[in-house]
């Protein structure tokens, strides 16, 4: 009856030394899983932090580049503005010598009707 309560006792002893071992084990395996896990995880936050770097660039050159845009488009604007004012300027310039040609072109059909007249 000893014999058999030392091999129990032995094989109860193997079981938890092994069940200690599996579960170690499986600690470990659990451990390892996570730090593959939070690599990936930075790796991926890392991806993400990159790209989202990339767009902002992009887009401050995309910002850049219409800013210079709307600077050109003012600057032709305002000369186009000055170049309607100028014509507007001659028109007017032009309709006040119309008007005294007119004027004069009228005096000399009175001069030469009275001359005709005469």
């Amino acid at each position: 009856m000893a014999v058999i309560a030392l091999l129990v006792g032995a094989i109860g002893l193997f079981i938890g030394i092994d069940a200690r071992s599996s579960s170690e084990d499986a600690q470990d395996a659990n451990d390892k899983t996570q730090q593959q896990l939070e690599q990936q995880l930075s790796g991926d936050e890392s991806k993400v932090e990159g790209e989202q770097a990339a767009a902002a660039k992009e887009a401050k050159k995309t910002e850049a580049a219409l800013q210079t845009q709307v600077t050109a488009l003012r600057a032709l604007v305002d000369k186009l503005r000055v170049q309607v004012e100028n014509l507007q300027t001659s028109d007017q310039e032009q309709s006040a010598k119309i008007v005294t040609l007119t004027d004069e072109i009228t005096k000399l059909s009175d001069r030469v009707e009275k001359l005709e007249n005469e």
